[in-house]
Parts: C-alpha cells; sequence; structure tokens
C-alpha cells in the first residue's frame, strides 16, 4: 500500500508539532522551510487538520500552529484511515466490470483483510510513540 503525499505531509507536520514544547507553535514559513515542502501544499494540510481538529490555528501576528490533544490522543491507524480520505476499497470489483465478479473471486477480500491488519497494526501506536530522541539536530 502506498500513503499518498497529503498524508506524508500531514504526519509529518503532526510529528514536528507533536515535538514542540508545551503551547509552542509554528508557523507555515517555518514549517514549509524545514521541510522543503512548498507553502500551497502545506495551507491544504494544516486547513484539513484543522478542520479535522488535530492542529488549532490562530492568524495574526501571535499567531501560529499548534497541535491539538485529539491529534496526540488519536491511534496512528485511524490517523492515517482519515488522512487518506478515501473510503474506496483497495480492489473495487465494481469500477470496471472484472470477469472474475461471478466466478467467487476471494481478491477484494483478501486485499481488504490486509488493509485491514495494516490499519490495526497501526493501532498499537500514537504520534508520541513516533518521538526521536534528537530531533533538534535535524532542523
Amino acid at each position: 500500500m502506498k500513503l499518498n503525499h497529503f498524508t506524508d505531509f500531514s504526519m509529518r507536520v503532526l510529528m514536528y508539532l507533536d515535538q514542540k514544547k508545551e503551547n509552542h507553535q509554528s508557523s507555515l514559513d517555518e514549517l514549509s522551510a524545514n521541510f522543503k515542502i512548498s507553502r500551497n501544499h502545506l495551507i491544504k494540510v494544516v486547513q484539513f487538520l484543522s478542520s479535522n481538529n488535530l492542529v488549532q490555528t490562530k492568524r495574526g501576528k501571535n499567531g501560529g500552529i499548534l497541535i491539538s490533544e485529539k491529534a496526540r490522543a488519536i491511534l496512528l491507524g485511524d490517523l492515517i484511515h482519515l488522512l487518506e480520505q478515501d473510503d474506496t476499497p483497495v480492489v473495487n470489483c465494481d469500477l470496471k466490470p472484472c470477469i472474475f465478479q461471478s466466478h467467487n473471486c476471494k481478491l477484494k477480500a483478501v486485499f481488504s483483510s490486509a488493509y485491514l491488519a495494516f490499519i490495526e497494526s497501526l493501532n498499537q501506536y500514537k504520534l508520541s510513540d513516533l518521538k526521536f530522541t534528537n530531533w533538534s539536530s535535524i532542523f
């Protein structure tokens, strides 16, 4: 399974914010510079995270982006599922008519089971489990 760029960028932002000291905010410019990701991409990411209460944003001179308690509490599998924004099955037999559909094909069931196992496996962790010890040397 391959995660989309939006999920990748969102995870980076959340991991970065989770490493920050309590109530320390970050700006879009800071995130863009540190991750070498376009500001426009990050605007979309932060808007989505904010609309799902995973970050808090404040505009203006003393504004910034702050991780929420919800983001700190959410299980990684649930977070990935939310970020992927796609409830389409991994294998969609209805998208194009499949010649195997009437022959008791098990491909869809096998991939669905694997996806659920992937999410369940990730649900053993939270963002705090991804912390690294010497993160300040990265930036």
